[in-house]
């Protein structure tokens, strides 16, 4: 007998902020309120000099930027939030270096020896992470901690609705059953075929027939020109568990290790150890690594 489901429609966005005034949110409201409080203040400094048309049409036309700003959105920011992004990145540092200590500036020889172009220091690359301890548990220092999984994925769409409901039905259990904060960060790196494609040369020459061996080091070539081009994709899957107070270590790990209830919609969640841990944080700071 086939257990029924219930079905609840989800936005897409479950992180959308709520809409308090006119389709706006509340930050919007802030932002647009705020700037046509401060207009009109101005206004009424500024009207014993200037026509009220003269300052109509800047202020409306300043409104409308703003407006477009804080509502268009692209990527699930709005172009106000990608614009200070932008700054922040043109004045960040380009080169960053693993010194936690600090960079000191170059000896003054150096700075005589390029004049004018004397090259900037590499600025302090400033991560959160500590250090990996031998369970896998990464120290972020005054952030906490946190413990890592890393998960298999499973093709939704080619199941029957019977066997979605079952997969949508197991995956809620366990998001039910979480006590704390768990990310699922989805990851899309080139395949490595390297090793797929040593196995081939490697047993070429065992093969019964030499027209074999030339399809297998053909195949072998093949292969080696799609992983060189990196056009086949790998997508994997990382589960993170985290809290605030690095004491509580364990009920992170613990978290982690109850992702062992997510075979029931047929995903493989296995913690890392400190070397798998490490593994993916270098990774996640080299996107061109595979």
């Amino acid at each position: 007998m086939t257990q029924d489901y219930g079905t609840a429609r989800i936005p897409q966005d479950v992180s959308q902020p709520d809409k308090i005034m006119f389709g706006a949110t509340a930050r919007q409201c802030v932002i647009l309120g705020g700037t046509a409080g401060g207009l009109w203040l101005l206004w009424l400094v500024v009207r014993p000099f200037i026509e009220p048309l003269m300052f109509a049409v800047p202020a409306g036309l300043l409104l409308l930027l703003l407006g477009i700003a804080v509502t268009a959105e692209r990527d699930g920011l709005t172009v106000d939030q990608l614009l200070f992004a932008a700054i922040r990145q043109a004045f960040s540092p380009r080169r960053r270096v693993m010194a936690p200590e600090g960079v000191e500036d170059p000896p003054s020889f150096v700075a005589d020896l390029f004049r004018s172009n004397v090259p900037k220091s590499p600025a302090a690359l400033g991560l959160h992470v500590r250090q990996v301890g031998k369970d896998g548990t990464v120290d972020l220092g005054p952030d906490g901690c946190a413990a890592l999984a890393s998960a298999s994925t499973v093709n939704f769409a080619l199941r029957t609705q019977d066997e979605q409901a079952l997969l949508v039905g197991g995956f809620g259990r366990w998001l039910n059953s979480l006590t704390g904060p768990v990310q699922i960060t989805s990851r899309m790196t080139p395949a490595d075929l390297g090793k797929q494609i040593n196995t081939l040369r490697d047993s070429a020459p065992g093969l019964p027939h030499p027209l074999l061996e030339a399809a297998a080091h053909n195949h072998a070539d093949f292969l080696a020109d799609i992983n060189a081009s990196g056009a086949v994709l790998h997508r994997s899957l990382l589960l993170t568990a985290r809290e605030l107070d690095p004491k509580h270590a364990p009920r992170a790990a613990r978290r982690i290790v109850d992702t062992a209830a997510l075979s029931a919609c047929e995903i493989d969640a296995v913690p890392l150890d400190s070397v798998s841990s490490q593994l993916a944080l270098s990774a996640a700071l080299d996107p061109d690594c595979r």
